[in-house]
């Protein structure tokens, strides 16, 4: 009995020491995480208005909407990395007769409290909260632990739905930050 209960512990630490924290709490408190919210917000929302674009976003006539937008959403998962890449997941509703949300996840640099670098790696399909927030923690450690997000794309994950973009038509454009269709790259 003690034999089987030190191979327990043994595999339960070797397997939370691969574990890394994704819990925004860990990093920051609640008011810093509305802050990094309301930082990436004007990339994972939808423009404020059919009239608007991609630099008019950034217009202060827009701050009430997204900021509106930003205290809707959820930061699901976070981790910040030794050199200072804050990975992240954030959720928002999507369109739908039932209560359904959808997830993005990317990756950022800040530097001198302006971000320099951002990316968005995958788009989730819209679920209900908790199948959304189990396939994301999924998705996430997958992606913070630098393996391939392919296996949950739609055309390779057997009927499961997790990946909505990128696909063969959508794709994430860093230096335009936003999704594109290979048309428009």
């Amino acid at each position: 009995m003690k034999y089987s209960l030190a191979i327990f512990v043994t595999f339960l630490f070797f397997s939370c020491s691969k574990q890394k924290h994704t819990n925004p709490d860990y990093y920051l408190s609640k008011l810093k995480q509305e802050e990094f919210k309301l930082s990436i917000v004007r990339y994972f929302e939808k423009l404020p208005t059919e009239k608007d674009n991609h630099k008019t976003k950034f217009d202060s006539t827009h701050n009430d909407y997204y900021t509106q937008k930003a205290k809707k959403a959820n930061l699901l998962f976070l981790y910040i990395d030794k050199d200072s890449t804050y990975y992240f997941a954030v959720a928002k509703i999507a369109p739908s007769l039932k209560i359904k949300k959808v997830a993005t996840i990317g990756k950022l640099k800040i530097k001198n409290d302006s971000i320099t670098y951002y990316e968005e790696v995958a788009r989730t399909w819209k679920m209900e909260e908790d199948e959304l927030k189990t396939k994301t923690a999924k998705i996430f450690n997958s992606f913070v632990n630098g393996e391939d997000l392919e296996s949950f794309y739609t055309k390779n994950s057997k009927n499961e739905f997790y990946i909505e973009f990128p696909d063969d038509i959508n794709k994430y454009n860093v230096e335009k930050r936003k999704w594109v269709t290979l048309s428009d790259k």
